[in-house]
């Protein structure tokens, strides 16, 4: 919804918070904060001052102080203790009844690149940057409701899987000139990108019984800005996966896994699926991911796979690399990614792979949500 900057403009003097801006114009709080803040530097508002209802700060005794501070403790307490049972005490919503065949989905959610900035190679159109990045989760979030409702008819299903196959920060110190295409540094992307993941995990609790996120690390999440093997737990996606591992630690229908190693098998109703980035595949062609990807699967184990699930190429890809394996490489949010068009001489894929699994199958209803749908 377009924002009247007169309205706007008298509402915001009139004391309206954020919230009440963003539900009255229809836009998030993150939307109202960044008009406020283009109005400021235009010079048409100020920061509020009035902050005690008179314009004056009122001066106490210091007993009177104790008091006040006193409160504001106790309220700060109790707004924490709220925050952190909301992602606790979750109310499912769904249906769970009938004697439909029980299946599960899996989400791949990989290369959102958080604090990213791209103009495309073609055009120079900046195709993405924060704004458009939360818009995109938004019809991730739609697009997941939207194929669980399309399947409840048929399926009780009982569990989403969501397999984070890593960049989904984009680091500001990999390599030099990077500083330009970057909005915020790591520090700042980590916090985001938790809040995004942390809020997505809670929405689902409301539709899935039960919920398991398991986090694999990027290349972007380097500590070094030279790609030299390091420790896995030295990544910052490492991190990342921690915090949502003491977010959701009292929420029993939550499993969030952090692995120790850059790759993870899980097995899901007897198939078995093998979780990496990707970057230690050398090339770009299909021949040599696919070469590639069947000497990683031998080295982690020589076991055979039902499922490799990888990221990195920014482009969505299906192959049946043996007679019983199937590889997904998971495509990213960047929507004419100016690094693949460049250094990998590929068109980037704004989309996100959406599959369910039962006990005779691996793999099946496979679906790409669309980010820009």
């Amino acid at each position: 919804m377009k924002i009247n900057e007169k309205i706007f403009i008298e509402l915001y003097n009139a004391g309206k918070t954020d919230a009440e801006l963003g539900e009255l114009f229809g836009a998030s709080e993150r939307s109202i904060e960044r008009y406020a803040s283009k109005l400021r530097r235009e010079g048409k508002i100020k920061y509020r001052k009035d902050l005690f209802g008179n314009g004056k700060i009122p001066s106490y005794k210091n007993g009177e102080i104790f008091e006040e501070v006193q409160q504001y403790i106790d309220s700060a307490s109790s707004v924490i203790k709220k925050y952190n049972d909301i992602y606790k005490n979750v109310k499912f919503k769904g249906t769970w009844k009938g004697n439909k065949q029980v299946e599960d989905m899996a989400l791949v959610w990989s290369d959102m690149h958080t604090g990213s900035i791209n103009k495309s190679p073609i055009t120079g159109k900046i195709t993405y940057n924060e704004e458009i990045q939360e818009k995109e989760l938004e019809a991730l979030l739609r697009g997941v409701i939207r194929f669980y409702y399309l399947y409840r008819p048929s399926y009780k299903v009982e569990t989403l899987y969501i397999f984070d196959a890593g960049d989904n920060i984009t680091n500001d110190r990999i390599y030099e000139g990077q500083k330009s295409e970057i909005t915020c540094n790591v520090g700042e992307q980590i916090i985001k990108t938790f809040e995004y993941q942390s809020s997505f995990i809670k929405k689902m609790l409301e539709i899935f019984p039960r919920v398991v996120f398991i986090k694999e690390y990027g290349n972007h999440g380097r500590t070094s800005p030279t790609p030299i093997a390091e420790r896995a737990t030295n990544n910052f996606e490492y991190l990342l996966g921690k915090l949502l591992e003491e977010r959701f630690k009292d929420n029993k229908r939550v499993e969030i896994i952090v692995p120790e190693n850059y790759y993870h098998v899980i097995n899901i109703r007897g198939h078995k699926y093998l979780l990496f980035h990707g970057n230690n595949i050398r090339g770009t062609t299909l021949n040599t991911i696919e070469n590639a990807t069947k000497q990683i699967a031998l080295l982690a184990g020589r076991e055979v796979y039902d499922v490799i699930i990888i990221g990195h190429f920014h482009t969505s890809l299906k192959l049946r690399i043996t007679p019983s394996t199937t590889l997904l490489v998971n495509g990213c949010f960047i929507h004419d990614d100016e690094y693949s068009y460049n250094k990998l001489r590929k068109f980037s894929s704004a989309t996100q792979y959406l599959f369910n699994i039962s006990k005779r199958s691996a793999l099946h209803n496979l679906q790409e949500i669309y980010l820009k749908w």
